[in-house]
């Protein structure tokens, strides 16, 4: 369901500019904050690319004011006039804004706000429940004297396919703030950042962690984290070297030592979590097996497919979890696509032709179905198969003994 933002932003807006010519600094940094937020979010529901990236750069504004004004600039340009304010001070000056309003932009398309819940996700319960606790033992109150180690950085490892991604956008949706306002989730494909931005690649992590800050509480997920965690070697170029002490030093959090108003959780995750580096292993303060589902997750993540989705099923759900045993998620995924798209081919022969007949006619059209039945399961078994194999489960499971150990 899509948030109404617009009235929420314009207020948060309208309070910013009052605390902010009241010359109440700290009020007007955190009404920014908020108005950053909302911005991201409306970003999300823009029609296009170009409605999209301008909202964006109104939110990386708006956060740039907040962050100015607590760390006491209380002359930060409001947000109505920041939009036009000129850089000063040569061409040396122009360079560097420049440089860094392209890893602003490259940042603000890493944003997004998970609408993913806890019940999105079928099956594993007792993952959910040990995140669940990580996060109340982090954000809830301590008592008086008392003081408990935040979790601020958690490693998801397991198969491919298995939900990683999933249960990290899932857990940024559950950490919203006191305005009920989802926290920002930086969805990164590290090698992604490492191919496309190589020479670039530590000033983006390091800008990265310094917007999650300014936009807390966020979740910052690092996808195919083997790819800039590695065990390191005399192979590993100065980049390379660069890329992994920034990651480190963020990790670390140095910049967030003495702020108790910042909460950014890191998760990293990877199907090889052998490969990775113990200097960067020592940093995870929680490592989590993500496994391939079992027979009852199996039967959750079918009904999500299946039964939300509005199709009638004569195969009882049990029967089709035992014949996906083995099976990841996506896989399971994969399985009910080639089921429901191979029965709507059947039932919608002409397609091609109506197709043909043009725009309106397709949108005129009403596809017909009809209940899914054994045979269309067993078809479809018979071209999507599991890909990790038993011996590579029990890696997996060997792995997680020895990290419990060390």
């Amino acid at each position: 369901m899509e948030i109404n933002v617009q009235d929420p932003l314009k207020k948060a807006l309208a309070k910013a500019k009052a605390h902010y010519e009241a010359k109440e600094f700290d009020k007007a940094a955190v009404a920014y904050e908020q108005a950053a937020n909302l911005m991201s979010i409306f970003a999300e529901q823009a029609q296009g690319r170009e409605a999209e990236e301008r909202r964006k750069k109104k939110a990386i504004e708006y956060r740039e004011i907040a962050r100015r004004l607590r760390s006491g600039e209380q002359d930060a340009t409001p947000a109505a006039e920041a939009a036009t304010e000129k850089p000063s001070g040569g061409g040396e000056r122009s360079s560097a804004t420049a440089q860094q309003s392209e890893l602003h932009s490259i940042v603000s398309n890493l944003m997004h706000h998970s609408s993913i819940a806890w019940n999105d996700i079928g099956g594993l319960e007792e993952t959910k429940d040990e995140i669940k606790f990580a996060l109340g033992m982090t954000l809830a109150q301590k008592p008086p004297g008392v003081k408990i180690s935040a979790w601020t950085k958690i490693l998801f490892y397991g198969p491919p396919g298995t939900g990683k991604t999933l249960l990290a956008a899932a857990t940024s949706n559950a950490v919203r703030s006191r305005n009920d306002v989802p926290s920002v989730f930086y969805n990164v494909k590290v090698s992604n950042i490492l191919s496309k931005y190589f020479g670039e690649s530590s000033k983006i992590i390091s800008e990265l962690y310094g917007v999650a800050r300014d936009t807390s509480p966020a979740v910052v997920f690092l996808d195919e984290f083997e790819s800039v965690a590695g065990k390191r070697d005399s192979s590993d170029s100065g980049a390379e070297r660069r890329i992994l002490s920034t990651l480190l030093s963020e990790l670390d959090g140095m910049d967030q030592k003495g702020r108790n108003d910042v909460y950014v959780l890191t998760i990293a995750a990877t199907n090889r979590p052998w490969d990775l580096d113990p200097a960067v292993l020592s940093r995870f303060e929680k490592k989590i097996l993500i496994p391939l589902p079992d027979e009852r997750a199996r039967d959750a993540i079918l009904r999500i497919h299946l039964e939300r989705k509005g199709f009638q099923v004569q195969v009882p759900f049990e029967e089709l979890a035992r014949m996906t045993a083995g099976y990841s998620g996506r896989e399971i995924e994969r399985f009910v696509k080639e089921v429901v798209s191979s029965m709507v081919e059947g039932m919608n022969r002409d397609m091609g032709a109506i197709v043909d007949r043009g725009l309106d006619q397709v949108r005129g059209y009403k596809i017909k179905v009809r209940p899914l039945t054994q045979e269309d399961f067993v078809e479809a078994a018979k071209l999507i198969h599991p890909q990790t194999p038993p011996e590579e489960m029990e890696k997996y499971v060997r792995w997680k003994e020895s990290a419990e150990e060390a």
